[in-house]
């Protein structure tokens, strides 16, 4: 196994001058085009940052924790690597956070040194620094660029003496409570490194994460987002991937950006949130350019099943699916292109999956759909794998046999007879929306339904840009006016809770709708919501209430994501 940094130097050695990410150059980048940057610049960047931490607050005596904020940019690369080169670790805060969300990470992380550049997602320096945060204004992007000559930062370690050292720090969303800090070692990020080998065990099959292997692709997703560190430091550096980054102002890719980012480099392919592919897909404009690409890799959350059924016949189209605290978890491509968006879990990540009896009842898909419980196994020989990310994650896993993913899943066949699987939901009832923050519905539906008069309360919003509230109520609520009651019971009962809440799943009051009497909340014979059952009966009403908060808000599904990530 090699470790990220070494492999960094041995490009630059072996091919300087090949192109690893592709940016905005400056401002004006529509008039004066894109940059290149190469592995000669990346690894004398990463040199000079390194001598400039070691400069700044001197030599790391404990695996020191370094923060950074700042614009949309390499420099999150440049820092995560000479971080690790300077024996410390890297915190990423992606800024979806409640209230003193960010000092509990700070905390939990033993951070005391923050980072930023003016223009980054939010800015608590002047607070930082009154509680004792060394804060400090780092480099432009220019002068880590301009690193020619600069005196190599050695590092020794081999993998086997740095494997354990912690060298990253991502986090929980922070959505619903305090942000937990995740800590990634060597060994963690090395096994996320290990797919291209894990391509050649399964070729000519081929598995999730091959198609952008030597390829160029638009990352649409910002840098504090760790796919942004993934691509760069994992896929560039082991397996020849060229990252094309949009402008650092710009999320997601607008229609317009998209144009222009496709006559200013050589794309062959986009990964992005479901919302980014369905608005090009939507867009007249965009929708052939879209169909026209090698391939396309969706994140965060389900694709629309009509749009991803119209892509997967022109292009290759596939997920990598993943928890931020036990890793990737890389699939066989399907048989049958039509199942797109099911997986089969390749055997080296240990992925089993258990039947619960009776689910398929209480999903409203009857007795013969039950769904399985998938939980990820330690492998046989105990200790942490050279290919599967999750046991590495030592502080929450290393006493633990097995993984419980809390994501239940609904097996589907493949056209040559093997079983794929589709996911289908959370034991924990925990929703994703379509820029991968989550909400509690459970706790949600609870609140509401202590509103006097009201019988079933069903929460959703999986894929969408917020939560929804569908409400039944009793008879004698239905002679009063219905929006001034709709009113009151988000007064009295989402206000609460969206003030406790980060902004990113807060309810807007448009998406607060009541059940028609003529069309009861189905239950199944334990009272539980028959959450599948329900959608199909108000799909018609739900897609009415997110068509009322777009009208309302003025704003696109990128426009709603650029400001609930702010």
């Amino acid at each position: 196994m090699e470790l990220f940094v070494r492999k960094i130097d041995e490009n630059a050695k072996w091919q300087p001058h090949h192109t690893l990410v592709r940016f905005a150059g400056g401002p004006d980048w529509e008039t004066e085009g894109y940059r290149s940057l190469t592995w000669q610049q990346y690894a004398d960047g990463i040199n000079k940052t390194a001598h400039w931490l070691d400069e700044t607050f001197g030599k790391s005596v404990d695996n020191d924790t370094v923060a950074y904020s700042g614009p949309s940019d390499v420099r999150y690369a440049f820092l995560f690597a000479a971080s690790v080169k300077t024996g410390r670790k890297f915190l990423v805060p992606d800024g979806r956070f409640m209230k003193d969300g960010l000092d509990a990470l700070l905390k939990s992380s033993n951070c005391k040194i923050w980072l930023y550049s003016e223009g980054g997602a939010s800015s608590p320096e002047p607070k930082l620094a009154e509680s004792g945060i060394h804060v400090e204004q780092f480099q432009s992007l220019d002068w880590c660029l301009s690193a020619q000559g600069t005196a190599p930062y050695v590092y020794e370690k081999t993998y086997e003496e740095a494997k354990d050292d912690e060298i990253l720090i991502i986090h929980t969303g922070g959505t619903t409570g305090a942000p937990k800090p995740i800590f990634m070692n060597n060994g963690f990020w090395a096994a996320g490194c290990s797919s291209a080998g894990l391509a050649r065990r399964h070729w000519p099959r081929g598995i999730s994460t091959d198609s952008f292997y030597g390829r160029s692709l638009i990352l649409a997703i910002p840098m504090r987002l760790q796919p942004g560190l993934v691509l760069i430091n994992m896929f560039a550096v082991f397996s020849g991937t060229c990252v094309i980054q949009p402008p650092p102002d710009v999320v997601g890719v607008p229609p317009a950006i998209f144009h222009k980012l496709l006559r200013l480099n050589k794309v062959d392919g986009l990964m992005g949130f479901p919302f980014t592919i369905v608005d090009l897909y939507n867009n007249e404009e965009t929708r052939e350019s879209l169909k026209s690409l090698e391939f396309i890799t969706y994140l965060g959350s389900a694709l629309d099943r009509v749009v991803g059924n119209a892509l997967c016949e022109h292009t290759r189209l596939n997920s990598v699916m993943g928890a931020t605290e036990s890793g990737g978890r890389f699939s066989l491509h399907p048989i049958e292109r039509k199942l797109w968006y099911s997986f089969q879990f390749i055997p080296e990540h240990h992925v089993r999956l258990v039947k619960l009896e009776g689910s398929g009842e209480a999903l409203g898909d009857g007795d013969d759909s039950d769904v399985y419980q998938m939980f990820i196994d330690r492998p046989p020989d105990y200790g942490p794998s050279i290919y599967q990310c999750a046991f590495w994650n030592y502080k929450m896993f290393k006493d633990v046999e097995t993984i419980d993913t809390k994501e239940l899943w609904r097996p589907v066949q493949d056209s040559d007879g093997s079983t794929r699987w589709e996911s289908v939901a959370r034991t924990d009832d925990w929703t994703k929306l379509i820029w991968m923050a989550k909400f509690h519905a459970q706790d949600i539906e609870t609140k509401v339904a202590r509103y006097p008069g009201i019988k079933h309360v069903m929460v959703g919003g999986a894929g969408r840009i917020a939560p929804y509230v569908l409400i039944e109520v009793k008879d004698e609520l239905l002679d009063k006016n219905h929006e001034e009651l709709l009113d009151d019971i988000y007064e009295k009962t989402i206000v609460g809770h969206n003030e406790i809440s980060a902004k990113a799943v807060a309810i807007p009051r448009q998406t607060v709708f009541l059940a028609s009497k003529s069309k009861p909340i189905k239950l199944t014979v334990k009272q539980l919501v028959l959450r599948r059952e329900v959608e199909k009966d108000y799909k018609e009403e739900i897609e009415g209430v997110y068509k009322r908060l777009e009208i309302r808000s003025n704003q696109t599904t990128g426009e709603k994501f650029v400001q609930n990530m702010n």
